[in-house]
């Protein structure tokens, strides 16, 4: 992203230059040339604001190399199929606390990956925590029973409907988009439980959970059946 931003402030660099020289080329009185110079330094400029767009919108985006440790999760029960959530990023200083219904959580992320060219200019894979949820273990109950689901987007990741938005639109036209590899959303669900404690990582193939105290290690064999 930081590569991406320099190459932005470069193209500014030299669309301003095409335009000064336009206009002295105009006060010499050389129009088709000064007309010539003003073109393409409009040009230069709507490729460096379209450079910027990009950029900001990555960097509501963590930047995803090998795996790496996302966030902290651990439930304390309230009533039956009831627990407080506390979600804590490691990445920044986002922490949040929810109530969810149900016996199991999911957790949610939007992930973008690259390829070709777009790697060159530090669109390396990148991550966004999207939403996490309550789920029922029982089908009827997953029908039947109030859901609970929050999201986990900051304010400033908050996509308004007039907002330019990388990943919607890169979901959209990944056709054609030949520097996207991959647009997806990725997913973990496991058991809630009272004082369970689980750690959440993310990989260019996805979020990873694993249980990182005692009692979540003890509600996922149970859930799992050994």
């Amino acid at each position: 992203m930081q590569q991406l931003t320099l190459v932005s402030v470069l193209i500014v660099i030299v669309g301003l230059a095409f335009v000064a020289t336009g206009i002295r080329r105009l006060f010499q009185r050389k129009f088709l040339k000064a007309a010539g110079l003003e073109f393409s330094g409009l040009l230069f400029l709507l490729l460096a604001s379209s450079a910027f767009l990009l950029a900001s919108n990555l960097y509501t985006y963590q930047r995803l190399v090998y795996e790496q440790a996302v966030a902290e999760i651990s439930f304390q029960n309230i009533s039956p199929q009831q627990y407080r959530a506390d979600i804590n990023a490691l990445d920044s200083d986002f922490q949040q606390s929810v109530n969810l219904n149900g016996d199991e959580w999911q957790l949610d992320a939007q992930v973008l990956t690259w390829q070709g060219v777009a790697t060159l200019f530090g669109l390396d894979a990148n991550y966004r925590l999207h939403r996490i949820s309550g789920r029922y273990l029982d089908i009827s109950d997953e029908q039947q029973r109030p859901r609970t689901v929050y999201s986990l987007l900051k304010k400033s990741e908050y996509i308004e409907d007039d907002k330019f938005d990388l990943w919607q639109f890169a979901h959209k036209n990944q056709g054609w988009l030949q520097w996207v590899d991959a647009v997806y959303g990725s997913a973990v669900f496991l058991p809630m439980s009272d004082g369970a404690k689980y750690s959440i990582a993310i990989s260019r193939t996805g979020l990873i959970a694993r249980p990182a105290n005692d009692e979540a290690r003890e509600a996922v064999s149970q859930w799992i059946g050994l």
